[in-house]
């Protein structure tokens, strides 16, 4: 006796699904609101991170290069390629959480012969994790990192020099620092 009452809706939401073939990103969301409100009517509630229109991520790499850099600096990364969501701040250095959730980060260093680079990814204060150019014997060499933690609203996240000043940081595309929210909670 209750799939009397079901079927109608199930039979509704068939049919919303069978219509969604969007040719364009704007038809796409709008058939995707239909979904939402067939699913809605069965009593289901689609998260709000289902929606592909509210992007956090960003993308900045230095201009220049950074000789003698102190220890405890917040490296700047001042242009900026994408910052969706406008959490990380340029002049600071500093991306602040917009909202809560798990977020992804990445950065990468290039410093060539006898140039030492200690890196910490922080958040709020604490280092979280570390990468580094020791005394290298090649020309040019490179650091990676690569950083997934989970936010609050409000949490900075930051690269800084650690242990020893930075002797050689090259500028231009060679060195970056990326981040971006890959789920919701």
């Amino acid at each position: 006796m209750m799939w009397t009452s079901v079927v109608p809706t199930l039979l509704i939401l068939l049919v919303t699904l069978s219509l969604i073939k969007a040719s364009s990103p704007a038809e796409f969301m709008g058939d995707m609101n239909g979904y939402r409100s067939a699913c809605k009517k069965l009593g289901w509630e689609p998260k709000q991170d289902c929606t592909a229109n509210h992007i956090i991520a960003f993308h900045a790499n230095i201009d220049s290069h950074l000789t003698n850099v102190p220890v405890n600096t917040t490296i700047q990364f001042n242009n900026v390629q994408l910052n969706k969501g406008g959490a990380y701040d340029p002049e600071t250095g500093i991306f602040t959480a917009p909202e809560e959730g798990v977020y992804s980060f990445a950065w990468t260093f290039l410093s060539k012969q006898g140039g030492t680079v200690y890196i910490a990814a922080t958040i709020d204060n604490a280092d979280r994790a570390h990468t580094c150019i020791g005394n290298q014997q090649s020309q040019y060499i490179s650091t990676s990192g690569h950083l997934v933690h989970e936010l609050k609203k409000g949490n900075k996240v930051w690269i800084r020099v650690w242990h020893v000043p930075a002797i050689f940081i090259h500028g231009g595309y060679y060195t970056y620092f990326s981040g971006s929210k890959i789920n919701s909670f």
